[in-house]
């Protein structure tokens, strides 16, 4: 019985032998036939190139979600290193510009020489041309005929193209090297093509090993008169910027925020690239290409901007001037203008209550869509237009900053309410060596009535009596000075004080502390800084910090991500007597809209501004100023606030060598209130009123 047990299971053990032995062979067939090709090629190095697939930047809109800055999906056409061929770059350049050329396309060439000969550097191009000879490793002294010879080695670029093609080609392999082209970067050739040039390029992809045509966006900005000193533009990421932001994230193909809130917000607004991945074998064959990592678009940003009030408050700056400059002027104001006409100013309005800022402009004003086409150009234009004077431009704040002073002296008990001062037109504290003036002989005022006339001789005593030290920590409650902690890039300006003087390098003398009671001496403001102290006049010592952003939502605002917060920078309301103070100054700076703003009106006569366009003069609260810049050019300087009593909007203005801004505020106040502003020409489109 064992015996046959033996056999049994010698032949099941057979059988399962012969079975395994039948699936490993089909095992083997089906690894070495029939998937030969796929194990072969995995036996085989394979190198996988990552790139970035730049995400959608977030767009920029106003506080009503009217579009500033948006983007427009373009073609583009690129070359990927991984798939051209060693030695065949040049005729795959060549085949490609041959078809750009002939669709009047624009591509990369940033090569500093000429594009036909005789071969020269272009004129303005040194730093390139620095470079150019750097990367060649050529001596400082050759020439352009020498760095194309160099060039043409390098690249290998020989004569069997003609000779205007050879140096186009040299220019993209330039460019290319410049970009650091790679498996990993991609170059871009050429953005923005039309849609017959993506036709025929496709049409011609069989010759075209490595040209890739892809969608990508490019900034558009709409609106492009409104604003455009601190929307901002983006551009290409310069070398020295790559250098200090690579370790972020950034490759040399990116585009960047160059300037304003593109450049203050470009972490909200770049978004999170993607990833494309690149697998090919030893052979140069293509494994697999996809995207591994999807982009996502940045987020979209709100301001507290207003356009059409912004739109308003520019017409209104840009009236004003022309109005200036018009004979009119001269016949109204007679020899005050007999000087060189106004050319520029700034205008800043605050919301009372968060600090946003509502309208923010800067005169001469330029297209926003001409600077991102040309921004030298624009830049070379007369009168500074780039120049942003609203946060860039610092200028005494003369007579404006009487309203601090007032303040000061107060809080201090260096003046009362109804306590006076006389005024005999001459300062005789410091004679004989030193007298100063003011322009008029008011007798004994108190400071109500000294703000309504602007006397010099109440300030210079009451600055006398606080002392620089108190006179400067107070102009730093107010923002005079100091770090306003906005978002955009600004001046901090500067409070006279011993120590500024001491840093500056000049000597202090007695008598400095009564012009700086005035708004004179060393003290430097922004528009901004101005808009600033008028809205802590308004809120009776609560100094909230300015702020431009309002809300930050995603890429297409179907939800908001989170608001801008309201946050106090200072608060002095609660100071022993400040309400009453503040109430001092206030009803002085209501006087001086009730009885300093009149104006002569073609067939209304000679009226209160403020009454003429309807916004009343009870409503208003100004302090006007008008700061020396040398012996023969005043500037003219406003802080102020609407209404009066329960203040809204609060406004500085800054006039350059110029005149009467008080007749603007009628203006601010008026496209606040109706949406309008007042104006009036003559048949030939000259101004012919201030408002």
């Amino acid at each position: 019985m064992s015996k046959i047990s033996n056999i049994i299971r010698t032949i099941i053990l057979a059988a399962l032998v012969v079975v395994l032995s039948f699936m490993c062979g089909l095992k083997l067939i089906q690894t070495q036939i029939v998937d030969g090709d796929k194990y072969l090629e995995l036996t085989q190095t394979t190198y996988t190139a990552q790139q970035d697939i730049e995400a959608t930047r977030g767009m920029i809109v106003d506080s009503t979600g009217k579009v500033f800055n948006s983007n427009k999906i373009v073609f583009s056409v690129d070359l990927q290193k991984a798939f051209i061929e060693d030695g065949t770059e040049n005729d795959i350049i060549y085949r490609t510009l041959k078809v750009l050329k002939r669709h009047g396309e624009k591509w990369n060439d940033s090569l500093p020489i000429s594009t036909t000969r005789p071969y020269n550097f272009i004129i303005g191009k040194d730093s390139a041309v620095t470079k150019l000879k750097k990367t060649l490793g050529v001596a400082d002294y050759s020439s352009a005929e020498d760095c194309m010879y160099w060039l043409y080695d390098t690249y290998d670029i020989d004569e069997k193209y003609d000779e205007q093609m050879r140096r186009l080609i040299a220019g993209v392999r330039y460019e290319m090297t410049i970009k650091d082209f790679s498996t990993r970067n991609k170059f871009v050739l050429a953005s923005d093509i039309k849609d017959e040039t993506v036709q025929e390029l496709k049409e011609l992809s069989s010759l075209l090993a490595g040209v890739d045509i892809s969608q990508s966006w490019e900034r558009v900005y709409l609106n492009d008169d409104i604003s455009a000193h601190y929307r901002g533009t983006v551009g290409a990421i310069s070398a020295e910027q790559y250098k200090e932001l690579k370790d972020s994230g950034y490759t040399i193909n990116d585009v960047i925020g160059l300037s304003g809130i593109e450049s203050a917000f470009e972490s909200t607004l770049r978004g999170t690239r993607g990833t494309r991945s690149i697998t090919y074998g030893s052979d140069g064959k293509l494994i697999s290409d996809e995207i591994t990592k999807e982009p996502v678009s940045g987020n979209s940003i709100m301001l507290t901007i207003d356009s059409e009030y912004q739109k308003l408050i520019q017409d209104a700056l840009e009236y004003h001037i022309k109005y200036l400059q018009s004979p009119y002027a001269l016949r109204t104001w007679g020899k005050s203008l007999l000087k060189e006409p106004c050319q520029a100013g700034s205008i800043v309005v605050l919301d009372v209550k968060t600090g946003g800022v509502l309208a923010m402009t800067s005169y001469p004003n330029f297209n926003l869509n001409d600077y991102a086409e040309d921004p030298e150009g624009v830049m070379n234009m007369e009168h500074s237009p780039v120049f942003n004077r609203a946060l860039k431009g610092t200028y005494r704040p003369g007579s404006t900053f009487k309203t601090i002073t007032s303040i000061a002296g107060l809080y201090e008990g260096k003046i009362g309410i109804s306590s006076t001062i006389l005024c005999g037109h001459n300062y005789m504290y410091y004679a004989p060596g030193f007298v100063p003036t003011c322009l008029g002989w008011h007798g004994n005022i108190d400071v109500r009535t000294a703000l309504m006339y602007s006397c010099n001789i109440f300030f210079y005593e009451t600055a006398r009596r606080l002392g620089i030290d108190a006179l400067a920590m107070w102009g730093n409650r107010f923002g005079i000075g100091t770090d306003l902690g906005f978002e955009l890039s600004m001046e901090t300006g500067q409070m006279s004080s011993l120590e500024l003087y001491e840093e500056k390098g000049l000597d202090w003398h007695a008598g400095d502390i009564v012009q700086a009671g005035i708004g004179q001496c060393e003290t430097a403001v922004t528009p901004l800084h101005l808009a600033v102290q008028a809205m802590t006049l308004a809120n009776k010592g609560v100094r909230y910090t300015p702020h431009i952003l309002k809300s930050v939502y995603n890429y297409d605002f179907s939800e908001k991500l989170y608001d801008s917060e309201t946050t106090i920078r200072e608060d002095f309301s609660n100071y022993p007597n400040m309400l009453s103070y503040m109430n001092a100054v206030r009803d002085g700076m209501k006087r001086v809209a009730s009885s300093d703003c009149f104006i002569s009106v073609p067939g209304a006569g000679y009226v209160n501004v403020f009454n003429y366009i309807g916004v009343g003069v009870k409503n208003v609260a100004i302090k006007t100023g008008s700061p020396q810049v040398s012996a023969k050019v005043f500037n003219g300087a406003i802080v102020g606030f609407y209404p009066a009593d329960n203040p809204e909007i609060a406004f500085g203005i800054m006039l350059e060598d110029g005149e009467c801004a008080k007749y603007m505020v009628a203006n601010i106040i008026k496209a606040y209130v109706s949406g309008s502003i007042s104006t009036h020409y003559d048949e030939n489109g000259v101004p012919t009123c201030p408002v």
